[in-house]
């Protein structure tokens, strides 16, 4: 079910701090972001070696597009608790302009509109694959048979990853980002590095026209004191951009479309309503990431010392800004805990703001749409498993299921 966690919060605003991966925060933080907007906007936490975060809308929002006041440049900041200590940006998401823009030039291509329009029927033949085999079973795990193999798999599509790893990656990703086990988290992350220098090394010897190839073949600018010239990508380049996009290419829309699915397994009458008016697939997809927000908290740093809302934050101190908390933000949302599937206008931030908004927000929203309108053809009636268990991520700067049991109804299918 939706319901609130416990809030271990206490009336004075200097001694409102949490800990944003505690369990019942995780299962549902949007009542302590309630009372952290009107009493305490920025907060500060000794956790995870000391954060702020802001938590109303236009706040996130400014500091979400001012990156000179807001860098991201700072190696590892963007998790908090950092994922893995390191002295390297990963490319492009932990680096500013005008360096920011000359790399993620190179991916740009790979998610150009038209090449995402043109992937529609093959994502539809994996979602409709998928589908099929959640039928024919009577229900199955939304979350291990439905939303990580339909984003795996269009992934697989959109860069050539060989689909036979597809395992290793969701084993690797789910690791990486555990809080409960940082040991193994690091070593998970050791492992897909050298995976994925063993791709970089098999593509530079046979080339085959994928997105690691097409990488490989690219120059990006970069400056001297006294010139600007162009270089090839180096393997640490190569490997930094490929684990941005086959890592967060997968599992934040695996997150969206597992909970999204939760929502609709617990509300039979928005399930109704998308049967009845397909109409409405256009701007449920934009309610739910405002709704559900996959990446919750993203870390930056603070260029220069200022003062907000009476907090003195300090050069170089970690400010996070909570995507979730400003888009059920009421001063933009009206009822913004009620999830309305014809909401508009609805400008939320599901997808960041500024020059380091997602890259794979068109193929997200696809993979979305998709699902709805399959899912109201397809499975319009269906229920959490009365005997299965809703397992929740442990991070809560990410909003995602580990595990969604549901079955279908008889009858169900159209």
């Amino acid at each position: 079910m939706f319901t609130s966690g416990e809030i271990k919060m206490t009336d004075r605003a200097d001694e409102m701090e949490i800990d944003i991966h505690e369990p019942s925060f995780v299962r549902d933080p949007y009542p302590t972001y309630d009372q952290l907007r009107e009493k305490c906007p920025v907060m500060h936490s000794d956790l995870y070696e000391g954060f702020w975060l802001l938590t109303r809308y236009e706040d996130v929002k400014q500091a979400a597009t001012n990156w000179r006041a807001y860098t991201s440049s700072v190696a590892g900041v963007t998790a908090i608790p950092v994922i893995m200590r390191r002295t390297e940006p990963i490319l492009p998401i932990e680096l500013d302009p005008p360096l920011h823009s000359r790399y993620r030039g190179l991916v740009n291509p790979v998610f150009s509109s038209q090449r995402i329009e043109a992937m529609r029927p093959r994502v539809l033949a994996i979602a409709t694959s998928l589908i099929d085999r959640l039928v024919e079973r009577g229900g199955g795990d939304l979350v291990a048979d439905y939303a990580v193999p339909l984003s795996v798999e269009t992934l697989a599509e959109f860069t050539g990853l060989p689909k036979a790893d597809s395992g290793k990656w969701v084993n690797w990703i789910g690791r990486m980002f555990n809080v409960r086990d940082r040991a193994d988290g690091d070593l998970a992350t050791r492992e897909i590095g050298l995976y994925i220098d063993e791709l970089i090394a098999a593509r530079r010897k046979n080339p085959t026209g994928d997105f690691l190839s097409i990488l490989i073949a690219s120059e990006v600018a970069s400056e001297t004191a006294s010139e600007v010239k162009s270089h090839r990508l180096t393997d640490k380049e190569l490997r930094s951009l490929c684990l941005v996009v086959f890592g967060a290419g997968f599992e934040t829309t695996a997150d969206a479309l597992g909970v999204m699915l939760y929502w609709l397994a617990e509300h039979p009458e928005d399930r109704r309503r998308l049967t009845a008016d397909r109409r409405l697939v256009s701007t449920a997809v934009e309610e739910f990431l405002r709704f559900i927000t996959p990446i919750q908290i993203f870390g930056r740093n603070a260029t220069t010392d200022t003062e907000l809302h009476g907090q003195q934050i300090k050069q170089m101190d970690v400010v996070a800004l909570g995507f979730g908390s400003a888009n059920h933000d009421p001063a933009v949302f009206s009822q913004p805990e009620h999830c309305l599937l014809d909401r508009e206008p609805n400008p939320h931030l599901a997808f960041g703001a500024g020059v380091h908004r997602c890259l794979g927000a068109p193929v997200a929203r696809l993979e979305m749409q998709i699902t709805l309108e399959e899912f109201a053809r397809r499975i319009p009636d269906y229920a959490v498993a009365p005997d299965g268990a809703v397992e929740w991520k442990t991070r809560g700067d990410r909003r995602g299921l580990n595990s969604l049991p549901v079955l279908i109804r008889k009858g169900s299918s159209v």
